[in-house]
């Protein structure tokens, strides 16, 4: 009598590929149905770099409506204030 236990190769194989491609399939389907990351909350500026960060604002824009490619712009921060990070969110284009 044929022992019940052993299996081919060949089902081997396909039960191998049958689980991948169920895998792969509900991957997917967790995926596409996994809701979009939110949006990250708009940082606050603290009070006092309020005034400096629209100045530099103010003067990004004159830069990129005057058309030129490379344009230097000098920023200065309040003495005695930090407003590093504020300035490099608004640098890197995270505002």
């Amino acid at each position: 009598m044929p022992n019940p236990r052993r299996m081919s190769r060949r089902a081997w194989v396909l039960t191998w590929a049958v689980l991948c491609v169920a895998g792969l399939t509900v991957t997917a389907w967790l995926q596409a149905a996994a809701s979009p990351p939110e949006a990250r909350p708009e940082r606050r500026i603290k009070a006092e770099c309020r005034e400096h960060i629209a100045d530099l604002e103010g003067q990004l824009d004159r830069a990129r409506r005057s058309g030129e490619e490379k344009v230097g712009i000098v920023t200065f921060l309040p003495i005695g204030v930090d407003c590093t990070d504020e300035r490099a969110d608004l640098l890197r284009g995270d505002r």
